[in-house]
C-alpha cells in the first residue's frame, strides 16, 4: 500500500523543483531577538547581524512564496514578487538596525548597510531564483515537447489506421466472383480457392489494425494471397517465398509486403502475357532486415509509383522507423521490378 510522504523543511512546487523555506534563518532571527530582549546592553554587531539575517529571511521567504503560489505562472509575476520581497527585506533590515543600535553610538554611513544587505541577498537569493527559473523553463519545454509527441503519436496512429484501410480490397471480390464461376466448372478448384481465401483472411484480420506484425505472419498472408492468384491465372503463374527462421520474428508494418505484391500483380504480372512469377525473399544483414519482392512482369511504367500501395508502404516505414527504413525500386535482372524494403531488424515491441 502506497502512502504519501510530507516534506517538512522543503515543499515541492508544481514544477517539480524544491524551494526551501528559510527556517534556520528564522530561528536565528528569533534567537537574536530573545538575546536582545534579555540583554539590555545592546551592541553594534547584534544590530548588524539581526538586520542582515532578517533581510535575508524575508527575501528567501519571498522567493519561496513566488514559487509556490499557483497564481504566479509567468516568470514576470515571480520576479515581481521577488523584487517586492527584496524591497521589503531592505526596509525591514534598516528598521531593525535602527531599533537595536546601541544608544549614544555613532552609526554607519548611510549607504553601507543597504549595500551590505543587497550584496548578501544578490549573492544568496538571486542565484537560487535564477536556477529555479531555469528549471521552470526546462520543465515547461519538456512538458510542451511531451504534449507535442503525444499529439504526433495520436496523429500517427490515425494516419496508420487510415493508410491500412486503403489496401485495395478488389481482389476479395474478384476471388469470390471467380469462386462462383468455378463452382460450375471445377468444384474441387473452387473449394481450393475458398480454402486459400480463408487462410488469407485468418492470417490478415487479427493484425490489420496494429502498427506492426511479424515478418512470418506477413509472409503467410502473402503466400495465401499468391495461391489465390495462382488458381486464377493458372499454370503460367508461379511464385516462391523464402525466409530464414531467425528473421521471421522481426517486426514489419502489417500489409507492407502485401502492398508490394499487389503492386507487382496489378502493374507487372496481370498485363504481361506468357509465364510470369513473383519471388519474395527476406534476410538480415548488419542489423537491417531486407525484404525483396521481385517479378518478371512489364517492368517500369509511368504508373508504377502512382498507386496507393507504394505510398502506403513509404508512409508506414517513415512513420515507424524514420530515416532508418526505406523502400527501393529497381529494374529486375530478368525484366520486371525488384522492390526492396530495408528496416531495422527488431523483435518484441516498438517504443
Amino acid at each position: 500500500m502506497r502512502t504519501d510522504m510530507t516534506i517538512t523543511h522543503a515543499d515541492k512546487d508544481e514544477s517539480g523543483t524544491l524551494s526551501a523555506w528559510p527556517l534556520l534563518p528564522m530561528l536565528a532571527v528569533l534567537g537574536l531577538l530573545v538575546y536582545a530582549s534579555l540583554d539590555q546592553g545592546r551592541s553594534a554587531w547584534l544590530a548588524d547581524s539581526l538586520a542582515i539575517l532578517l533581510a535575508y529571511t524575508l527575501a528567501q521567504a519571498g522567493l519561496c512564496l513566488s514559487q509556490k503560489i499557483l497564481w504566479f505562472k509567468h516568470a514576470s509575476q515571480r520576479w515581481a514578487i521577488l523584487a517586492l520581497s527584496v524591497a521589503l527585506a531592505l526596509f525591514a533590515g534598516l528598521k531593525a538596525e535602527a531599533a537595536f543600535w546601541p544608544a549614544m553610538s555613532t552609526g554607519h554611513v548611510n549607504w553601507l548597510l543597504p549595500a551590505i544587505i543587497l550584496v548578501f541577498i544578490f549573492a544568496t537569493v538571486l542565484p537560487a531564483a535564477i536556477d529555479l527559473e531555469i528549471r521552470h523553463r526546462t520543465q515547461a519545454s519538456l512538458a510542451a515537447e511531451a504534449s507535442k509527441h503525444k499529439v504526433e503519436r495520436q496523429m500517427l496512429e490515425a494516419r496508420l489506421a487510415a493508410l491500412q484501410g486503403q489496401i485495395e480490397p478488389h481482389f476479395l471480390f474478384n476471388t469470390l466472383a471467380n469462386t462462383r464461376a468455378l463452382i460450375h466448372q471445377d468444384a474441387a478448384m473452387a473449394e481450393q480457392m475458398l480454402n486459400n481465401l480463408i487462410a488469407y483472411l485468418r492470417a490478415a484480420m487479427p493484425d490489420m489494425r496494429l502498427s506492426t506484425t511479424t515478418l512470418g505472419q506477413e509472409l503467410d498472408r502473402a503466400a495465401a494471397y499468391l495461391q489465390i492468384f495462382q488458381i486464377r491465372l493458372g499454370a503460367r503463374f508461379q511464385f516462391s517465398v523464402r525466409a530464414a527462421d531467425e528473421v521471421r520474428a522481426c517486426l514489419i508494418p502489417p500489409l507492407a509486403i502485401m502492398s508490394l505484391v499487389e503492386n507487382a500483380i496489378k502493374h507487372g504480372i496481370e498485363p504481361q502475357p506468357g509465364e510470369v512469377r513473383i519471388d519474395i525473399s527476406a534476410s538480415s544483414e548488419a542489423g537491417q532486415l531486407l525484404v525483396t519482392v521481385s517479378d518478371n512482369g512489364r517492368g517500369f511504367r509511368d504508373e508504377l509509383g502512382s498507386g496507393v500501395g507504394l505510398l502506403n508502404v513509404q508512409e508506414r516505414l517513415s512513420a515507424l522507423f524514420g530515416e532508418q527504413a526505406e523502400l527501393q525500386l529497381q529494374p529486375g535482372d530478368k525484366g520486371g521490378v525488384r522492390a526492396t524494403i530495408s528496416l531495422p531488424a527488431r523483435t518484441g515491441e516498438l517504443a
